[in-house]
């Protein structure tokens, strides 16, 4: 990804530790990545709710001097980006993926499953990442390119107390043991998994009984490591972003 605004944005946001104006920018950025660029600097204040100084002193810190050549390079980005994520996927082939790693016994299953993954993803309004640090942030080149096919991607952050899902949203815990998830249950009660579009992706085999196997993505290993399931979790988010990528595209 390199330089690109986006990147850098999403480097930020998904390391920061304070919910602040910074924070509510990029979370503004991100919900808004496609038609950003056409913002004046007015109806961002407007919407965001952002101070202009407060936005310009963000800018600042990623090099710009003025809201105007952040909005240049933003458009600029935005073009390039479409333009890599075309080029990449021209002449990729689903089974070059699979050949990768061993993920499942039945390929046809796995694929028809993540069929109906990406488009519950679709049809939802944004998608938010939950597990421990080093797993979500494997999803980051998926994070970026859905972003930049407008479906805002966010990594959960605990201290962000204004973040409420609902059934709009769809949510993908990340836990290779299911730690994390049962942790995240335990913290809100209030989250109503008959009502919430999720996803587990986990090695734990228990889950696909105790919350369903359309709900689970089994990630089935002789070795019960952290290694294994990463390298593993990294080609489900390959696979999953193609297969969104040219089934439900607006670039």
């Amino acid at each position: 990804m390199g330089n690109v605004l986006l990147a850098r944005i999403l480097e930020y946001f998904n390391g920061t530790l304070f919910l602040d104006d910074n924070y509510r920018f990029c979370v503004f950025f991100i919900e808004n990545y496609i038609d950003f660029y056409k913002m004046t600097l007015e109806e961002v204040v407007e919407k965001s709710k952002i101070s202009k100084d407060a936005i310009l002193n963000f800018l600042s810190h990623l090099g710009f001097d003025d809201y105007t050549s952040f909005q240049d390079k933003l458009y600029a980005d935005v073009i390039l980006r479409q333009d890599q994520i075309r080029s990449r996927m021209l002449g990729l082939k689903m089974d070059d993926l699979f050949k990768q790693v061993h993920l499942c016994d039945d390929k046809e299953k796995f694929i028809e499953d993540l069929d109906h993954i990406c488009h519950d993803i679709s049809m939802s309004k944004r998608i938010v990442i939950i597990g421990a640090l080093y797993p979500i942030s494997i999803a980051v080149e998926f994070q970026t390119d859905l972003i930049t096919f407008g479906k805002p991607v966010f990594q959960y952050h605990s201290f962000d107390t204004q973040l409420d899902l609902n059934k709009d949203d769809y949510v993908i815990f990340v836990s290779a043991t299911g730690r994390a998830y049962d942790a995240f249950m335990n913290d809100h009660q209030d989250f109503d998994i008959n009502r919430s579009q999720f996803l587990l992706i986990t090695q734990n085999k228990k889950y696909k009984s105790q919350i369903g196997d359309e709900r689970v993505i089994y990630v089935a290993s002789s070795r019960h490591d952290s290694i294994d399931f990463n390298y593993r979790l990294m080609t489900i988010f390959d696979i999953m972003r193609v297969t969104y990528y040219k089934k439900y595209h607006f670039i």
